[in-house]
């Protein structure tokens, strides 16, 4: 018989105090601390910042990510074109498969995201320091 599935916020809080990013469903390939719903379909997650970060660029191959800002900014750069948008608390956007981009986020940044069709297919793409001045202040 199904049933409605919980995970506790105490324990998302917990888990992201160890950790910066926290699957909340999927079908995942690596192991991590929060114990995550089952679903081949969609993967959902929380990543939270405590201090300045940046994501290396990047572009994934099948999945479209949707992603709604629940605290904090963040600058996203489009690698291929250099365009750049910027998020803030509140926002909600999309970044298509294939777009290849890199991430900076200030501190206190709080996503919660979604991700069609489920799976890793994370492509790290390098940028020879060509972001390097991108990166160095936000």
């Amino acid at each position: 018989m199904k049933r409605i599935q919980v995970i506790s916020g105490e324990n998302i809080q917990l888990a992201l105090g160890s950790s910066k990013r926290q699957y909340l469903v999927g079908e995942l390939a690596l192991p991590q601390e929060l114990e995550y719903l089952r679903d081949p379909h969609v993967e959902a997650g929380i990543t939270e910042y405590t201090e300045y970060t940046i994501e290396k660029p990047h572009y994934h191959t099948t999945t479209t990510e949707y992603i709604y800002v629940l605290a904090g900014e963040s600058k996203y750069i489009n690698v291929k074109t250099r365009e750049e948008t910027f998020v803030k608390q509140g926002d909600f956007y999309l970044i298509h498969q294939g777009i290849t981009y890199a991430q900076k986020s200030k501190a206190g940044l709080k996503l919660l995201f979604f991700k069609y069709p489920s799976g890793n297919d994370k492509v790290t793409v390098e940028d020879n320091g060509s972001l390097d001045e991108w990166y160095s202040s936000f």
